[in-house]
């Protein structure tokens, strides 16, 4: 009877899906062309390709580890309690921020629709519902999940469809600039783009924490997170394809470009109707990551991701979660080269080194702050094996004699 409620492959397919493809590829398409031009589809393959190898170090891990936790549990067996303080920490809060950055990608995507959204209520009154549905819907939230991955893949599929034959190679070929475009590559410009795109995936790493919930995690998990990663890679490949060939330099002028693209095809009822499609896909990631979110855990989240939806921006957030996914890359990495998988190991370690060269000074400094607390309140609260087990000791021999008192 416990064997039916394991994930089967196509539900971690769907669930890989639903956790990585949201917001990022349909508002920030214009700002990674902003960033770099036509070189948005090289910083979206080799981001891809950093992400895959990462990715693969995750499922290379989860063969040792097939248990819940991800990174957390990579960060607890291989480097001991310090480590994985820092790790569970970093990835609760992940989940909080990604949370808090859909919840605003979802609002920004529906001001295009109603510039007058009290958007401040709408997003706290968001938050709260889904709160309320995780704690008290736990069954409803993993149907919601299987329902908006399929939606999202409709989407996709009528969008690229519906769309591609509206793409012009002169688009490719010769670009119009404006005032604040690159069009040719600088080395700055394409690390923030890679940067960028690295938030278009950082989803994934929501599926290593799931794996006691998967049906013969240590073969499938590892199976699936490739798929997963090579299904999102060609998407967004064709989709910033289709979006530069369709909208070319007036690309960085749409709040949300495939919604633009749309209305070319269907009128003026293309923007409501798309954005609202939109608003699926970005209300898939949310639930995804509410699947994610243990039952004693909900309260906290939820009050976490109202506090940062209420202090801060969509780009803010996004390169937020970018960082504390960065946190988490940089671990597994230095697991696998612990466990002497050298290359995979090394490979992960480089491409987050490199990625940490994206992020702007606010977000290094709030980022590297959060970990420096974090590594203080552990070494002032710091409860060892050692003590623990002294503990335990103590309170035996204290029942012990309060028996023989009696």
């Amino acid at each position: 009877m416990a064997d039916k409620k394991l994930l089967s492959p196509l539900v971690i397919y769907l669930l890989g899906i639903n956790s990585i493809i949201g917001s990022g590829i349909f508002l920030l398409a214009g700002k990674i062309y902003r960033n770099v031009g036509n070189w948005s589809l090289l910083a979206i393959l080799l981001a891809g390709f950093s992400l895959f190898t990462i990715a693969f170090s995750y499922a290379n891990m989860s063969k040792f580890y097939p248990e819940n936790g991800g990174a957390f549990i990579y960060a607890r067996r291989v480097f001991g309690r310090f480590m994985c303080f820092i790790i569970g920490i970093v990835t609760w809060l992940l989940g909080t921020v990604t949370l808090a950055t859909e919840v605003s990608a979802l609002l920004t995507a529906l001001k295009m629709i109603f510039p007058t959204l009290p958007t401040t209520i709408v997003g706290v009154s968001l938050l709260l519902s889904l709160g309320f549905l995780s704690y008290f819907g736990s069954s409803l939230i993993a149907n919601l999940d299987n329902i908006t991955a399929i939606l999202k893949l409709l989407i996709v599929i009528v969008f690229v469809v519906t769309s591609i034959w509206l793409a012009k190679v002169t688009n490719f070929i010769s670009q119009q600039p404006l005032t604040n475009i690159t069009h040719h590559f600088t080395l700055k410009g394409f690390l923030v783009a890679y940067g960028t795109v690295f938030f278009f995936f950082t989803g994934f790493s929501f599926l290593p924490v799931n794996a006691e919930k998967m049906n013969n995690p240590t073969k499938n998990l590892p199976k699936m997170i490739s798929l997963v990663m090579l299904s999102c890679i060609s998407v967004y490949l064709i989709i910033q394809s289709i979006t530069i060939g369709v909208l070319g330099a007036t690309l960085p002028n749409t709040i949300v470009p495939a919604a633009t693209i749309f209305a070319k095809i269907v009128g003026h009822i293309g923007i409501p109707l798309f954005v609202s499609s939109i608003c699926i896909s970005i209300l898939g990631v949310i639930v995804a990551t509410t699947f994610n979110t243990p039952t004693w855990a909900v309260i906290l989240t939820t009050v976490g991701a109202i506090c940062l939806f209420l202090t801060g921006d969509y780009l803010f957030l996004s390169e937020l979660t970018v960082f504390m996914s960065f946190v988490q890359y940089l671990a597994t990495g230095c697991a696998n080269v612990k466990k002497r998988y050298y290359l995979i190991g090394l490979s992960t370690i480089g491409f987050s080194i490199i990625l940490l060269t994206s992020f702007s000074l606010t977000v290094l400094l709030l980022g590297v702050s959060c970990i420096v607390v974090l590594a203080l309140i552990y070494l002032s609260v710091k409860v060892d094996d050692a003590h623990l087990a002294k503990v335990k000791a103590t309170k035996q021999a204290l029942k012990v004699a309060s028996k023989h008192t009696n």
